[in-house]
């Protein structure tokens, strides 16, 4: 019978628990940069978008004085008043 006194025993032991701690740490390693490289490419991505928003609300308040400019010119013309 092995009993816990036995240096083979707290070696299997110490063995052990370095391996699971060392799988431990290069899981959360690499986990941990994973997360950094797509949290990287959502803030890309948002960029992105962001841009694409911006320039279609700058072509919408283009459309929008267009549109202002002519609702202007025909209600001048409608209701006759000279400006």
């Amino acid at each position: 019978m092995i009993t816990l006194t036995e240096a083979q025993t707290w070696t299997a032991i110490v063995g052990m628990l370095t391996a699971i701690i060392s799988m431990m740490s290069i899981v959360t390693f690499n986990f941990n940069r994973i997360l950094r490289a797509e949290i990287g490419s959502v803030r890309t991505e948002v960029g992105a978008v962001r841009t694409e928003m911006r320039s279609g609300f700058k072509r919408l308040d283009e459309r929008l004085d267009h549109l202002d400019r002519d609702v202007q010119a025909l209600t001048r013309h409608v209701f006759g008043r000279p400006e």
